[in-house]
């Protein structure tokens, strides 16, 4: 697609595949990280293609696991010991998750500096993919007669 870098669903991922076990990020902290886009375009690159990374890392920022993946997830929050908070039971009749939600503050992924060159350097590769206009709009073409 670029010549260079990295486009959004690449560095999404990359940034996923970094969140050690037992932490967590929200869709839109992944977005801060990233300085583009928010939480419903991180959670629509997920949904395409977060199967090979630990996709159950990336939740609401309420602590709910993604929607339909919730007893999976919990699994894992489980072999991983991610800190969890049980769910009152009129929340769990309301649609709640499993009877749990990940506690996000004891659990939010806090990048020690190692980490966070691995992430400047993503979000680096990302925006140097990102077209820029320093010369201008591109030339656009004539305009047709519909024919």
């Amino acid at each position: 697609m670029h010549e260079k870098g990295l486009d959004y669903d690449e560095a999404v991922l990359d940034v996923v595949s970094l969140i050690p076990s037992g932490k967590v990020l929200t869709y839109g902290d992944i977005a801060v990280i990233l300085e583009k886009g928010g939480p419903r375009q991180v959670g629509a690159v997920m949904s395409r293609g977060g199967a090979d990374v630990p996709w159950w890392r990336v939740l609401r920022a309420d602590g709910k696991p993604p929607l339909g993946l919730e007893a999976t997830a919990v699994g894992h929050y489980l072999d991983e010991s991610t800190a969890l908070r049980p769910v009152a039971e009129r929340s769990r009749e309301a649609g709640g998750s499993a009877g749990c939600r990940v506690d996000v503050q004891k659990s939010r992924w806090n990048p020690g500096p190692a980490e966070q060159a691995a992430l400047q350097r993503i979000r680096a590769d990302f925006q140097a993919a990102v077209p820029t206009w320093d010369e201008g709009p591109p030339e656009l073409s004539e305009p047709d007669d519909g024919v």
